[in-house]
């Protein structure tokens, strides 16, 4: 029996081929190893993000879905979390949490942004003949330590402590993870709940320029946040905003050290960065696998009948690809201008920390450049991995530096 092309694309190193053909011949294609049905093209991603009646973030509503053990954090989470909520609810608390991505609030976290990469960076640069973990030492580093500092959580060993906290959290949250991470996700997030509340109440009674006081003391009408509330906004905040970034931030370099023309139009004209700063997302974001939905109901889609239960996996990787969407998607252009990408998701579950991330994205990649001179090149005899569960997790990006320009 072949093997199911979701695992030769998960394995290959351009899965664009594959995923051609798939979303040419079998668009809404079953996974029957693992039970999930994996849509490609980018009319379908779009319009299940669109589909309330029919789908759901809740993942208790997957037929596969093992609830976390009763009374453990984790399990409270899920039965409390964004996506566990009904939509008037959930409505009510995205008005609350757009408190925290007002412009004067979203100018300061881009100052922050700034900041931390130049302190991460600044130890990086001119290290020529080197082998740098440009994973560990930097796309790792920033995004973590990014979520502290816009939180409120100080510089220093507390810092470090959150970076180590988060990523353990974010692990136990994806679907296939091995039961010791699991175990290991709910241990992190019982302490860092912990901090958040502490945190809550500090900054109840003692305001500072951070998203926790911005949460805290948001107000709509005459609703307000409960420091529940706030704890389960941080986790995901934590979530979207650490893991996501640090792999999409070693892919971007990895990408780049392989289109050597783009690396150097970029490092020209760094103006170039943020206005084609979708368009690398899109290219680089190329994936198979993506965001989950579950079936609320017996539905069709593209002749397949999805059964009340099922998952969905919506290709990030085959939406940006889909050259129904893009001209020429293999090609990385970044004169391109990008229309509904979907990395951010669509509709009412839009990421409010978009506009954050893409600028996070486009200093990181400001920031690496000059790391990373004209000659150097991947180590891929030295790169790591780790089983997390449907792909496997880079665990490092060893760079060696090439000489001085």
């Amino acid at each position: 029996m072949s093997p199911d092309p979701f695992f030769e694309m998960m394995e290959a190193q351009d899965p664009s081929p594959l995923l051609h053909q798939l979303r040419a011949s079998d668009p809404v294609h079953r996974v029957e190893p693992l039970g999930f049905w994996l849509v490609t093209r980018h009319d379908d991603v779009k319009g299940l993000f669109h589909r309330p009646d029919d789908v759901t973030h809740d993942k208790r509503k997957w037929e596969q879905h093992v609830p976390a053990e009763p009374g453990t954090l984790l399990r409270w989470f899920e039965d409390h979390s964004l996506f566990a909520v009904a939509a008037e609810d959930h409505a009510r608390l995205r008005r609350l949490v757009s408190a925290a991505f007002t412009p004067r609030a979203v100018r300061r976290m881009e100052g922050q942004v700034r900041e931390v990469i130049e302190a991460v960076a600044a130890p990086l640069r001119g290290r020529h003949g080197e082998v740098l973990d440009l994973m560990g030492d930097f796309t790792n580093i920033v995004p973590n330590t990014v979520i502290s500092r816009l939180t409120g959580v100080p510089p220093g060993d507390d810092e470090v402590r959150f970076r180590e906290l988060a990523q353990s959290v974010i692990a136990g949250f994806l679907p296939f993870v091995p039961s010791e991470l699991k175990e290991e996700a709910n241990t992190g997030f019982v302490e860092l709940a912990g901090w958040v509340r502490e945190l809550c109440r500090k900054r109840l009674h003692d305001p500072q320029e951070d998203m926790v006081t911005d949460l805290v003391h948001a107000r709509d009408q005459d609703a307000s946040l409960s420091e529940d509330d706030v704890v389960l906004m941080l986790a995901g905040i934590v979530g979207a905003g650490s893991e996501t970034t640090a792999l999409g931030g070693a892919a971007v370099l990895r990408m780049l050290l392989d289109q050597p023309a783009a690396m150097e139009r970029l490092r020209a004209d760094r103006g170039l960065i943020f206005s084609a700063i979708d368009e690398i997302i899109r290219f680089t974001m190329a994936s198979p696998a993506g965001m989950m939905r579950f079936a609320v109901r017996d539905f069709d889609l593209r002749g397949k009948t999805i059964r009340k239960g099922e998952m969905l996996m919506l290709s990030i990787g085959g939406a940006n690809h889909d050259p129904a969407v893009y001209e020429n998607p293999d090609m990385l252009d970044l004169d391109r201008d990008v229309k509904d990408l979907l990395n951010f998701g669509n509709g009412p579950h839009y990421c409010l920390g978009a506009n954050l991330a893409r600028q996070e994205m486009g200093c990181m990649l400001d920031a690496l450049l000059d790391i990373v001179p004209p000659g150097s090149r991947a180590r891929e005899d030295l790169s790591e991995f780790q089983d997390s569960g449907i792909f496997k997790r880079p665990l490092n990006l060893p760079v060696e530096i090439g000489p001085p320009a």
